[in-house]
C-alpha cells in the first residue's frame, strides 16, 4: 500500500462516515439474555399470527421514545 494512503484515512476528506457518527466514542454494551425456557408453546398457526411460538414473549408493543420509521 503506499504511504500516503493507509486504510484509516478516506480518500476524500468529505466522505469520513466517523465525522457524522453519533454513537461513535460511545462504550460498547453488555447484553444479559436469559435463556429462553420450552413452555407455553402456541401451535403453528397461533406462532405465525403472532410472530412467535412462545406465549410468554407475546407482548404489546409500545413506542417509547423515537418516533416510528
Amino acid at each position: 500500500m503506499p504511504p500516503s494512503v493507509s486504510p484509516s484515512t478516506p480518500s476524500r476528506p468529505c466522505c469520513n462516515i466517523y465525522d457524522h457518527d453519533k454513537l461513535s466514542g460511545l462504550s460498547i454494551a453488555m447484553a444479559y439474555v436469559p435463556w429462553q425456557e420450552w413452555r407455553s408453546l402456541y401451535e403453528v398457526e397461533k406462532g405465525f399470527r403472532c410472530g412467535t411460538i412462545f406465549a410468554e414473549l407475546n407482548l404489546p408493543f409500545c413506542w417509547k421514545g423515537g418516533s416510528p420509521r
